[in-house]
């Protein structure tokens, strides 16, 4: 492939055709002496100087929409407003000398080996409301904030939206009053007015997640650090953008995924499908918004499961994956409709897309995705030769147009996998020539990292917990407490990993940094 003539735009321009390395980080899982119980948008900043001194130039995010009490960044009650859970209390401006005194009793939020997100939640969120009753009129005498105000015209919505859900003890808006539950544009002006104040801590709260992912993002183009953000494809039905324009979605049926040899039972993920046509007739509005909202902050991003815009599993509510068809259903209908919405979705923005292929989908994905310049996703123990004999494909064979990494927030990490599937690991160990053992051995784990760095992809990155197990006294004892999410299930495991170590530690580690420098060697 003769990169330079296929891949054009400003995207590409920007960041580069070249190799770009990186780290992937759920912000919730990191912390520092600073933190409140959670990671924090300000967290980032020292992360960032620290991919920079060790030559990564890509900081990987998973989403950071407000998701309310839910635990999943992936379940987010509006597709474009930043979760306050992040706000880096110590840094906001304008606090009386009680609310420093009060913020140091949060440090024990720090202690637990899991995250406790719903105490966390209400604690930052009862001691906002006391900052903002003394701090709101200078925050909002700032011009900054007219600027962001007249810049964000999805906030007002927002804020309704989060302060109609409160009154009805955050319950689904589908169990709200017949007359919250479908509000004209007029409707919903005269109904913010009457909970103006109310809504005016959500509004204060967005631009203050705004001003701080901004200093992030100034932080990360002076180190010369690509930030990458995620768009999920999807949104929760009960979300704020569902709720606005229900017309937009199709909420008698659920997205998912067909059974199939990796998971025989398929998935129902109580997600709404989109109404593409009524979205078109008001010029695909809804996602320049979005798209536009994340461009602030985000030089590259991911599209989760860019198979969908294609064609999505559909399920009608209640019923089980197997019962379900494919939407639309005709390779031509599907060929057609993805080539229109990714174009469209490319066209709103200067970020660089890269998409999340994984699974087996038909090619006239991946030639549509290469032709537009998308990068795909390459997960070496899925990166198989399925149609034959299962042979490992060589790091060397890696499209120069992919993401390569070795795991994901979905997955198992490498030391899990390879301890989980003896039989996987064997034919693994059996192509790279080692001697097979139960228990993967830190050197035969470098080699894995070091391929993934050094494979054909140009874009190299992994979660940092993947890096962090070459140096197993910075990591749980049990691999298991490494693990992110388990797909499909509602386990107390989920979204509440947190790094064994604070941020502090972790950067200054010099085993770390050696094996960072080794790994980055010849690229």
């Amino acid at each position: 492939m003769n990169l330079e003539s296929t891949i054009t735009g400003k995207a590409w321009q920007k960041v580069g055709i070249r190799h770009h390395h990186g780290m992937n980080i759920p912000l919730a899982s990191i912390h520092t002496k600073q933190s409140c119980g959670i990671g924090e948008y300000l967290d980032l900043l020292p992360l960032i100087d620290y991919l920079a001194s060790i030559k990564f130039d890509v900081l990987q995010l998973l989403p950071l929409n407000d998701s309310g009490l839910d635990h999943s960044p992936y379940s987010a009650l509006s597709s474009t407003a930043l979760h306050p859970i992040y706000l880096s209390l110590h840094a906001l401006p304008h606090q009386s000398r009680e609310l420093k005194l009060e913020l140091k009793t949060f440090k024990s939020l720090n202690a637990s080996q899991k995250i406790p997100y719903l105490r966390v939640l209400n604690e930052k969120i009862r001691w906002l409301k006391k900052y903002f009753s003394e701090a709101k009129e200078t925050i909002q005498s700032d011009p900054d904030f007219q600027t962001f105000l007249e810049n964000n015209d999805w906030v007002q919505d927002y804020a309704l939206f989060k302060v109609l859900k409160e009154r009805n003890h955050n319950q689904s808006w589908k169990k709200w009053k017949e007359e919250e539950k479908n509000l004209s544009k007029t409707a919903r002006r005269k109904l913010l007015q009457n909970y103006a104040e109310r809504a005016s801590f959500h509004i204060t709260l967005q631009f203050l997640c705004h001003q701080q992912l901004k200093q992030v993002k100034l932080r990360a183009e002076e180190k010369q650090v690509f930030l990458m953000g995620d768009i999920p494809i999807l949104v929760s039905p009960n979300s704020a953008d569902v709720w606005q324009r229900q017309d937009f979605f199709d909420l008698d049926q659920t997205a998912g995924s067909p059974p199939n040899s990796f998971d025989p039972k398929g998935q129902i993920w109580n997600l709404p499908l989109y109404n593409w046509k009524a979205l078109e007739e008001d010029h695909f509005e809804w996602w320049r918004k979005r798209m536009q909202s994340a461009s602030k902050y985000y030089d590259i991003y991911r599209i989760d499961h860019i198979i969908g815009f294609f064609r999505i599993w559909a399920t009608s509510i209640g019923e089980k994956p197997e019962t379900g068809s494919f939407i639309p259903n005709d390779p031509a209908l599907m060929e057609a409709q993805g080539r229109k919405l990714l174009k469209t979705l490319i066209g709103f923005t200067e970020m660089l897309p890269i998409g999340e292929d994984l699974g087996d989908p038909p090619p006239f994905i991946n030639k549509c995705m290469e032709e537009y310049g998308i990068p795909g996703l390459k997960i070496f123990r899925y990166n198989r030769n399925w149609k034959t004999d299962q042979s490992f494909i060589p790091y060397a064979h890696y499209p120069p147009l992919t993401q390569c990494s070795v795991s994901t927030h979905d997955l198992e990490t490498v030391q899990l996998w390879w301890e989980n599937n003896p039989q996987d690991a064997t034919a693994y160990a059996a192509f790279k020539k080692w001697t097979y053992s139960p228990k993967l051995s830190p050197k035969n784990q470098f080699e894995i990292l070091w391929d993934n760095h050094h494979c054909g992809s140009l874009f190299h990155i992994n979660l940092l917990q993947e890096y962090l197990a070459l140096v197993p006294e910075l990591t749980w004892e049990d691999p298991e407490e490494e693990r992110i999410n388990y797909p499909g299930t509602k386990s107390t495991r989920n979204w509440s990993y947190r790094y064994k170590e604070p941020l502090e530690v972790l950067l200054k580690n010099e085993k770390l940094k050696n094996l960072f420098e080794k790994l980055l060697q010849n690229v």
